[in-house]
């Protein structure tokens, strides 16, 4: 591209140009409609014939990065087309000047640990935005990020490319770009978020150590070293960096994108935890759902610094052995503390905290004051007329019988089968392999336990690693059964067997002392309106609210039914997991969960709308905070399946249902289940 200074490009004139990269060139510009300012403008100019489809995408991609507003990211002033020329502008300010010039005055080539983190702890905020408007930067380097005199920064040159979706054809992207911060699969061309954390680890071992760790005289010899050679130790470089830092740091720049952190946010928190002197802690990151031949066990981080005679081999499968063995017995604990039946759910925090249970039954005590009006919904469950208390006693559960609701099954695809009195237990002798939502792990575990006991010659292989990630080794016929919290789309052509609506339950610390809220609270909370429970009649304390990531198909089930379809816009504590335990250490504090994750954690179960989260309500209609659980298969699934299925909705196992905060499909009317499907999909 011949350098254009002095050029009129659309409403700007372009006064001198201030960097050269791939298809893009950068300019001091000034707007030739309004004075008393100069711009950035960038300038793309992409090859003919153009094999990433570029000048089809950017309008799309430069009008999402154009809408961000974020403290932590450079605002667009505006986008469009000039001379046939792609281009957008930021204002151009001398206040600030980029990381790459701020370097380059230092004295030093690295910068000091605390200035470090902060300048990538920021850009990690910004990232985990934009990531969430289904943004990939795909170009993080210092030249990309401002400096202001204050220590603030901003991001800023977004790559903007589409995020690679799966099957599309790989172009070479190694002559765009800085190639010592690209990840090895973006020089592929697959653009993804896991490419912008591997930049953000390249990005923090040049701050610390004042070198990139793969350098070299051309873009392929970078892109090489980026793919095979081993990661350079930081603390050969720079002996006090602290192990857990280092440790941090290889995770970043793994070289397989599903063993990096699963967003920024989780590496920003692991940044965080791992120069704590005083909060030792575990970070843990698993990989992300991308399908792939072999099960990548839980990373967990230590991040209290330490010395140890270990490589980072034998450390990282050390590591891998502790976390796979506080699995299994974690696992087996909770299998066999569970409850026997519905008549024990007395037991469960609900009653303990004054609140309806999972049958409708009310303890004798009154609950404290709620903000919002509960109306009797039926089943058995608590009226509460303008935050008064409920009524003294109990009231016998509703007895949960096919007699007494509608048992007809629905067709999605594939009729589910009806349940029958006596189970007549069909067995084919095989291996049958499901993965899926760990949400349901529990409740399939005990099926799959009674199956096998009857069935003999039969092995369950189960887990829970996530919708996604099942979803996807069942396409590529690496799995039997996938078991999904969400709808899957269309496109993927699976059958769906709905076998279970399963409740969810908003939660908050003991010290609220609310007993619901509305919805419209709930929408406050979460788009960052409420941010103090006195604003709901609780006492004057700030709301902590304890977020999920995106990807988690709670957040789905909760932004769909209970905040109307809007994205949280709240600044929270984001975790990937122990959410009911987290809310129960922090005070103030608000998430949601599994209804059965809330058993025997210590934390308050709200009310919505009126409604608690029991099997009843769910039943007429009265709580929304659910969702339907699904069994996908290629087909019709194997012998061996659909062999199982019968005896997993007979009538023996309805009764398991329950005891997991689950009723199956089969007596769902179908006025309420119609309200649920297909919901949100995956």
């Amino acid at each position: 591209m011949a350098e254009l200074a002095g050029v009129l490009v659309g409403n700007y004139f372009l006064l001198e140009c201030i960097a050269h990269e791939g298809m893009v060139e950068m300019y001091r510009a000034r707007p030739t409609t309004r004075g008393g300012y100069d711009v950035v403008l960038r300038l793309f100019k992409p090859e003919f014939p153009d094999p990433t489809s570029f000048r089809e995408q950017f309008p799309a991609e430069v009008e999402k990065v154009w809408r961000c507003r974020h403290e932590h990211i450079q605002p667009l002033l505006e986008f469009g087309t000039g001379d046939d020329l792609l281009y957008c502008s930021t204002l151009f300010s001398d206040e600030t000047t980029t990381l790459e010039h701020y370097l380059a005055r230092q004295q030093e080539n690295s910068l000091p640990v605390p200035v470090a983190l902060q300048i990538v702890t920021q850009v990690c905020a910004a990232l985990q935005y934009a990531h969430e408007q289904e943004i990939v930067h795909g170009n993080i380097q210092p030249s990309s990020i401002l400096v202001a005199e204050d220590g603030n920064v901003k991001l800023t040159h977004f790559g903007m490319k589409r995020a690679y979706q799966e099957g599309e054809p790989l172009v070479s992207h190694i002559g765009e770009g800085n190639a010592a911060y690209t990840a090895p699969e973006q020089a592929l061309g697959m653009i993804l978020p896991a490419g912008d954390i591997y930049a953000l680890g390249v990005l923090l071992y040049r701050l610390l150590v004042g070198i990139v760790p793969y350098d070299g005289e051309e873009a392929g010899e970078i892109a090489l070293k980026h793919t095979n050679d081993p990661f350079p130790s930081l603390r050969s470089l720079r002996p006090e960096i602290p192990e857990a830092l280092e440790l941090v740091v290889r995770v970043a720049l793994a070289k397989s994108p599903e063993a990096r952190f699963q967003n920024p946010s989780a590496l920003a928190q692991a940044l965080r935890s791992a120069v704590s002197e005083h909060e030792p802690q575990v970070v843990s990151d698993t990989p992300s759902n991308a399908p792939q031949e072999r099960t990548l066990p839980e990373r967990r981080i230590p991040v209290r610094p330490r010395r140890t005679r270990f490589g980072w081999t034998q450390a990282a499968t050390f590591l891998t052995m502790i976390v796979l063995l506080f699995s299994l017995m974690g696992a087996s604990v909770f299998i066999f503390t569970l409850p026997h039946g519905i008549t024990d759910l007395q037991n469960f925090p609900f009653w303990l905290a004054r609140h309806t249970g999972l049958t409708g039954q009310t303890s004798g005590t009154n609950p404290p004051q709620s903000k919002g009006t509960a109306t009797d919904t039926g089943g058995g469950s608590t009226a509460l007329q303008g935050g008064g208390s409920p009524t003294t006693g109990s009231k016998t559960p509703v007895p949960l019988t096919p007699t007494t609701i509608s048992q007809t099954p629905i067709v999605v695809r594939t009729v589910v089968p009806t349940p029958t009195p006596t189970p007549i237990v069909a067995c084919v002798p095989g291996v049958l392999s499901i993965n899926g939502s760990p949400n349901l792990e529990p409740l399939l575990q005990q099926v799959d336990t009674q199956y096998q006991s009857q069935c003999a010659g039969i092995t369950i292989t189960l887990a829970g690693q996530g919708s996604r990630f099942a979803l996807n080794l069942v396409q590529q016929n690496k799995i039997d059964v996938a078991v999904s919290d969400l709808t899957a789309r269309s496109t993927r052509n699976l059958t769906d067997n709905p076998i279970a609506a399963m409740l969810y339950v908003v939660i908050t610390n003991p010290d609220v002392q609310l007993s619901g809220l509305s919805s419209t609270d709930l929408q406050g909370i979460y788009q960052g309106q409420i941010t103090n429970w006195s604003q709901l009649g609780g006492p004057d304390e700030p709301i902590t609210v304890i977020q999920h990531v995106p990807a988690d198909t709670a957040s789905a089930i909760f932004r769909t039914f209970e905040l109307g379809g809007q994205a949280e816009h709240v600044q929270g504590v984001r975790m990937r997991k122990d959410w009911a335990q987290a809310v129960a250490q922090t005070p103030g504090s608000i998430s949601y969960v599994p209804l059965i994750d809330a058993q025997g954690a210590g934390v308050l179960p709200l009310a919505i709308d009126g409604a608690m989260p029991n099997l009843q309500n769910l039943l007429n209609g009265s709580y929304s905070f659910w969702s339907v659980e699904h069994l996908y298969t290629l087909g019709s699934g194997t012998a061996q399946f659909q062999a199982y299925l019968p005896f997993l909705t007979s009538q023996q196992e309805i009764g398991t249902f329950t005891q997991y905060g689950a009723v199956a499909v089969s007596l769902v009317p179908q006025s309420i289940l119609a309200t649920h499907l297909p919901g949100p999909e995956l």
